[in-house]
């Protein structure tokens, strides 16, 4: 591990001598982003032991928004030095997230900063979903979306998956198709206490404290007319003695693979993640940390400005210390038409289903959620 960052800061430092003597120009900040709305109507059932059940609105919007500061330039020896800040649009406990500046060059790409690792960034599987997030973010208006694993629908399935975090990351030049990604975290945010939030914006904090190290590789080529592309992830961590919600000998890991294949329009994939000792929505401490197998499976098919999928999405834990398996499962079936450059409508149906096996949450159910929305992208 050492000998990486050793030739991560030593790539840094090679190319900031190199470029040190140049005519290029001031970085200068761009603006991108996007705003999305959804407008939703929603029927959820309640299926928890004992439970009264709740009355609650059927209907609902919802919106979620992102503006991104951007610039890189170029120096003589064509080493490109860039920077990424992105401010949520609405008030949110990570107000600013995925900032971070980068290098890149014949040697690979070098990032530095609050960013995702390479388990996420280099996956591939994630096919069909439609609603991407535009959904699941606001389906608490109308009743609950029955998240209670974590999950989300946008490409994470847990922990270090679904949290930017403050770390190093390299990236190999991609060659014969093949590419390597790794990232060192000293840290994650050790001041902060476990969140049992669901949905897109859940931030499952079983590493807390945790050094962690995030390792991936990816292949992406052509095969007369299908396209293939496939990777696979690994993630180990050490847990300190004094991190919040600690356990000695818990030391979070986990592992993921996947793939799609694109022919003629049509795109399939799919991607299944184990992750060992993760604390987080179910369970909600540190004695009862368990492990997690998320798959997800789906289809979907683009034709000019339209497109159409189907998404299937799995989450099973394995509770540790009170021997029971919750479950979430998630389905989508939806469409999407582009109007113009940047402005997308969106429509669909998500369906998702929380099973307690210990039958005695008040938060058990299923629900079924209408969406219609849009997405602007600038």
């Amino acid at each position: 591990m050492k000998s990486i960052l050793y030739g991560t800061t030593a790539l840094m430092a090679v190319s900031l001598v190199a470029g040190s003597v140049s005519a290029a120009e001031k970085i200068k900040l761009g603006l991108g982003g996007y705003w999305r709305g959804a407008i939703h109507v929603g029927d959820a059932d309640n299926d928890g032991a004992g439970a009264a059940g709740s009355d609650l609105r059927d209907h609902g919007f919802g919106q979620e928004s992102e503006i991104y500061f951007s610039g890189n330039t170029t120096l003589d020896n064509g080493i490109k030095f860039g920077v990424m800040v992105q401010l949520e649009g609405e008030t949110s406990g990570d107000q600013i997230d995925n900032t971070y500046i980068w290098t890149e060059g014949a040697f690979g790409r070098v990032e530095f900063g609050e960013t995702w690792g390479p388990s996420l960034l280099m996956s591939y599987g994630s096919v069909g979903d439609k609603l991407d997030g535009h959904g699941d973010f606001a389906s608490n208006n109308a009743g609950t979306n029955w998240n209670g694993l974590g999950i989300n629908t946008y490409g994470g399935d847990a922990g270090i998956l679904q949290t930017p975090d403050q770390k190093i990351t390299y990236f190999t030049p991609r060659m014969a198709g093949f590419q390597v990604g790794a990232s060192y975290m000293p840290e994650n945010n050790p001041a902060a206490t476990n969140s049992t939030a669901g949905g897109l914006n859940s931030q499952v904090n079983g590493l807390v404290g945790n050094e962690l190290f995030d390792i991936a590789a990816n292949y992406v080529g052509k095969f007369g007319g299908v396209d293939v592309a496939a990777f696979g992830s690994w993630f180990t961590s050490d847990t300190e003695a004094t991190a919040i919600g600690a356990v000695p000998g818990r030391d979070v890991d986990g592992y993921s693979v996947g793939g799609q294949i694109g022919v003629s329009g049509f795109t399939v994939g799919g991607r299944y993640t184990n992750i060992d000792d993760l604390l987080g929505a179910q369970p909600t401490t540190a004695a009862t940390a368990g492990d997690r197998e998320t798959w997800r499976m789906g289809a979907a098919y683009a034709s000019g400005p339209w497109s159409v999928g189907a998404n299937y999405i799995k989450a099973t834990g394995d509770i540790g210390g009170v021997n029971r398996d919750d479950e979430t499962v998630y389905w989508s079936v939806g469409g999407d038409y582009n109007l113009g450059p940047g402005i997308t409508l969106f429509a669909g149906v998500q369906f998702w289903d929380y099973e307690d096996s210990s039958n005695t949450a008040a938060t058990q159910g299923d629900s079924t959620i209408g969406v219609f929305g849009t997405l602007f992208s600038f």
